[in-house]
């Protein structure tokens, strides 16, 4: 299947200052894609190993004393469990960049914007479900230290994660009518 660039036909100034502004924002959210996964990471990373003790544990809403001993090892273990719901938002952030980048192109309805728009929401979804569980596992290795009977599970779900599923839907829904949009504007095109 083809990809369709969309061209206006006739030289109307207006619409190509349209067609410009998308084309030049376009490129813009696709470079801000790459630096957001970027600082996403390095974020990460600088929690994780530069954070104190006291305040991993006022994040996570234990005592201090369960983390005196938070070693390199524990460290990057809380990293890995961390990285994983985000890993899977970077792989979002990825695709929503393919995406900006055929709209920077102009290809608007084409398979590449409409592919990068659908693995976006997935990857967004991907993360969102993951989430509570990487928050779960991450309660048990905070909690490793903790008095006998006090350690902890913690599962959580709650209006930011029903939010963020919802836009995943939302997004997953506008990837499927984008196809089929490019589905009949190729047929339409084949009887001209």
């Amino acid at each position: 299947m083809a990809d369709s660039i969309v061209m206006a036909s006739t030289p109307d100034p207006i619409r190509q200052a349209r067609l410009n502004r998308i084309r030049f924002f376009s490129l813009m959210l696709a470079r801000g894609c790459l630096l957001l996964a970027a600082l996403l990471t390095l974020g990460l990373l600088f929690y994780w190993f530069s954070t104190s003790a006291a305040s991993i544990a006022a994040d996570a809403q234990i005592p201090r004393e369960w983390l005196t001993d938070l070693d390199v090892g524990r460290r990057a273990a809380g990293f890995a469990i961390s990285f994983v719901p985000l890993g899977c938002l970077i792989l979002a952030l990825m695709s929503a960049r393919r995406c900006f980048n055929a709209f920077a192109v102009g290809n608007f309805f084409g398979q590449a914007p409409v592919k990068g728009l659908r693995n976006f929401a997935l990857g967004l979804l991907a993360s969102v479900l993951l989430k509570p569980f990487s928050a779960a596992a991450l309660s048990v290795l905070l909690s490793s230290d903790a008095p006998a009977g006090q350690h902890r599970l913690t599962l959580g779900f709650g209006s930011d994660t029903m939010l963020a599923l919802l836009a995943a839907g939302l997004i997953a829904v506008i990837a499927w009518v984008m196809a089929e949009a490019s589905t009949l504007a190729e047929e339409n095109a084949q009887f001209i």
